[in-house]
């Protein structure tokens, strides 16, 4: 699971092998991987910018819920569908 979060966030499955410090986004500049937080008005379900490497994760209430949505938006995006 956590490669695929890691594909999801990033557009990768790996950790570079100089590790996170040196995680590139698609320009070639160095991008952390960042968790950004966001009102439920904002989006429903976990959303991605490959680009940054950025997470837009929803400010859910219960953690349950918000593992259970990151899991729908992981494995809707690895077959190939999106979550708007």
């Amino acid at each position: 699971m956590r490669a695929r979060l890691l594909q999801f966030v990033t557009g990768t499955s790996g950790v570079p092998a100089k590790g996170f410090s040196s995680l590139q986004g698609n320009d070639g500049n160095v991008r952390k991987f960042t968790i950004h937080g966001v009102t439920l008005d904002t989006c429903v379900y976990p959303r991605s910018h490959t680009c940054f490497n950025r997470i837009d994760l929803p400010l859910y209430e219960e953690r349950e819920e918000c593992e259970e949505k990151l899991k729908i938006a992981i494995t809707m995006a690895a077959t190939g569908f999106d979550i708007e």
